[in-house]
């Protein structure tokens, strides 16, 4: 392969961005998946980049937890993920389980179907 190839191709692959994850939540209220629930405005597919924060703060759009004094935390094979830290350091792929946590309020009501 030519340096001229090499320099296309990376400058392609930086057009894309870095690759994507799409995750399933799996939270009180129901699933948040690349399909359900059928209403959501929106779907789990992130940047590798993407810091936890981030997941949290869409599925509780997409779930309507508007209760800001509870603790919402998201989880990975048990492991909590810290907000301020990106997907990929912690291993999450693309089909993962995240469950997230919410404590306190009522974090049960309002399921979304």
């Amino acid at each position: 392969m030519s340096t001229h190839e090499q320099s296309n191709g990376a400058h392609e692959a930086a057009r894309r961005g870095p690759p994507r994850l799409q995750v399933q939540v799996q939270t009180p209220r129901g699933l948040w998946s690349m399909t359900q629930p059928d209403v959501a405005a929106r779907r789990p597919d992130y940047p590798q980049t993407a810091k936890a924060q981030e997941v949290i703060d869409d599925a509780r759009e997409v779930f309507r937890f508007v209760e800001g004094d509870n603790k919402y935390t998201l989880l990975h094979n048990g492991a909590v993920l810290a907000p301020e830290r990106p997907l990929v350091s912690y291993h999450v792929e693309s089909g993962a389980l995240l469950l997230l946590s919410v404590q306190g309020g009522n974090a049960d009501r309002g399921v979304v179907r």
